[in-house]
Formats: structure tokens, C-alpha cells, sequence
């Protein structure tokens, strides 16, 4: 069978079957799984597969930005309650606004001797009531309704965060860690190169998703928080010395 011919055969077996792996079509072409991942780069940069870790999948738009006015909070205090949990005393803290991570000014206890750096104008007198509060000004986007900005990155250059409580539009089938809003991308690189820890809270969903931005490689992310139950993904971060806690919806 040439190349090309296997190629369309995996199109439609991705479009039948809604995924497959890399051994398997190995297998059931007898080729080599090099040959097979050759096969699965070109197709993904045809547009006509999107390439993940193990195999492929049907293709998929680029995540759109969602206001967030628009965001529900259904399934997410898992996950505040997880990151609140990593928050020790003397701590100073950078959490980055979020549905995922403004939940955590509700779940956090009076602490002492924290201290809380964020870009939320949401909760902050909840907050204020329980640790001290950093607000790093700058200019309100009025659809992610949280600060962004030269005056926020400076704000945050001048600050060490023991660490980071971050989310994502996806993490790429390249393992890089992604944002849809450009506002956000170089706030996210500023805050973890300012932090010892960085922690990304990730949906299962967010696992193969290609954002539009590129924040950084997976492998800078001290730990994650994700309620993924696929085996291979958690075993994937534990080979690359990356922490994760899972959560249930």
C-alpha cells in the first residue's frame, strides 16, 4: 500500500471511529509506528487529523474566547478546593482570575500570614477579609473583566510568588501550555517566571487543545490539578517530574 493511500485510509478511520492510536494502526498497516506518527504530522498539518499524545482525533476549531459573564460554575469548586489546599502559611500567592480560581477566595480560610496577588475584580472584599490582597491594577478587560497590561506586569515583576495559580484554553498535542486572549499570554509568562511553583488547574477537556497562543512548554509546570481520568496523560506528567492532583466533577 503507498503512503498516500494509508494516509486517506486513517482519515477514515478517524472519521468513523473518532480516534486511533499510534500501535494499533502500526498493526493493522504493518509499518512501523514511525512510519505511522510520519503519517499522523502531515495529515495534522493538512488540517484533516489533530495529532495527540498516542494517536489522533478529529480536528478542531481553535477555542474560541468566552466572556466571562457567559462562564458557569458548575463542576469547578473541586478544583478551588485542590488549590486552596497547596496555600500554606507565609505563603504570597498569585492567582490569576478565572471561574476555576476566583472560586478560591470562597473556599479559602482566614490565613495567616498569606498574602494574595491577583488580576480578579471579582471577591476581592471576600478575599481581603481572609489574607492580604495585592491588586495589580492596570486596564479592565471589559469582556474577561480582570486587569491586564503594562501597569499589571509591572505590578508583577516586582513581586516573588512562592506560587501561581494559573488556567488554560488547552494544553497542545505539543505539550505547550496555551491561552485564547492575548491580553492573557504575557500575563502568564511574567507571573511564572516570577514564581517557584506554578500550578494550572486543566479540564479534561483542555487536554489536546490548541489555544491560539503559546505560553510555554508543559514541562515549566510544577503541578497541575485536573479531573482527567486517562491514564496515560497522568502518566505522562509523572515522567516529566510533574505533580498533579486529581479531582472529581
Amino acid at each position: 500500500m503507498f503512503a498516500e493511500e494509508r494516509r486517506k485510509r486513517i482519515v477514515d478511520l478517524i472519521r468513523k471511529e473518532g480516534r486511533v492510536e499510534v500501535k494499533n494502526l502500526a498493526a493493522r498497516f504493518e509499518v512501523t509506528e514511525d512510519a505511522i506518527r510520519k503519517d499522523l504530522r502531515l495529515l495534522d498539518k493538512e488540517g484533516l487529523v489533530r495529532k495527540i499524545y498516542g494517536g489522533a482525533v478529529l480536528p478542531t476549531k481553535l477555542p474560541e474566547f468566552v466572556a466571562y459573564k457567559d462562564r458557569g460554575v458548575v463542576g469547578k469548586l473541586p478544583f478551588a478546593k485542590a488549590a486552596v489546599s497547596l496555600i500554606k502559611p507565609g505563603d504570597t500567592v498569585f492567582i490569576e482570575s478565572s471561574t476555576f480560581t476566583n472560586l478560591m477566595f470562597y473556599e479559602m480560610p482566614k490565613m495567616e500570614r498569606v498574602t494574595v496577588v491577583t488580576n480578579s475584580i471579582h471577591g476581592l472584599s471576600e478575599l481581603a477579609a481572609k489574607a492580604n490582597v495585592i491588586h495589580v491594577g492596570g486596564m479592565v478587560h471589559e469582556g474577561d473583566e480582570s486587569s491586564y497590561g503594562l501597569f499589571a506586569l509591572q505590578v508583577i515583576g516586582q513581586i516573588n510568588f512562592d506560587k501561581c495559580f494559573l488556567r488554560t484554553s488547552g494544553i497542545s498535542p505539543e505539550w505547550q501550555v496555551t491561552a485564547s486572549l492575548q491580553e492573557s499570554l504575557a500575563l502568564k509568562q511574567a507571573v511564572i517566571k516570577q514564581s517557584s511553583q506554578s500550578v494550572m488547574l486543566i479540564v479534561h477537556s483542555n487536554w489536546d487543545m490548541r489555544g491560539r497562543y503559546n505560553v510555554c512548554d508543559m514541562r515549566e509546570i510544577d503541578t497541575v490539578i485536573t479531573n482527567t481520568q486517562d491514564q496515560s496523560l497522568l502518566k505522562k506528567l509523572t515522567d516529566h517530574g510533574i505533580d498533579y492532583l486529581t479531582v472529581s466533577e
